[in-house]
């Protein structure tokens, strides 16, 4: 058994413009699916309740570290105009042996910089259609 090194997994994506990159000085990514259920309690379902399964859909977030200028990578100043556009965008999250890749719209960005600490964002995306495993 070999357990998956999280230092690893990276969140990647394309800005406007580019090609599928890293996101730069990333801290953490996280990938995050989930289904609604459809109901389908009849009266012979014994007062329980029963469910199908129904519309998938899934996420993706990260953190990183606030860095301007040239850098390789994904950056906050890339990552703003690619929001700022609000078009779909390639996603993979993963690393070599396992990776979930899907198109995605950035829908919130936030700064924080604290008196004395690293400037961070965090970056949060949301599935559009399929999400693929490879």
């Amino acid at each position: 058994m070999a357990i998956l090194n999280a230092t690893d997994v990276t969140l990647s994506i394309t800005p406007t413009g580019g090609s599928l990159q890293a996101v730069a000085h990333a801290t953490s990514a996280s990938l995050s699916m989930s289904m609604d259920l459809r109901d389908s309690t009849t009266k012979s379902s014994g007062g329980w309740s029963e469910s199908l399964g129904g519309l998938k859909s899934w996420e993706m977030s990260g953190d990183a570290f606030v860095e301007i200028g040239s850098i390789t990578g994904a950056d906050i100043e890339e990552l703003w105009t690619t929001w700022a556009a609000g078009a779909a965008v390639a996603v993979k999250f993963g690393d070599s042996g396992m990776e979930y890749t899907g198109n995605a719209i950035i829908n919130s960005i936030s700064i924080d910089a604290g008196v004395e600490e690293n400037a961070t964002y965090s970056i949060s995306l949301t599935g559009t259609g399929t999400l693929a495993k490879s």
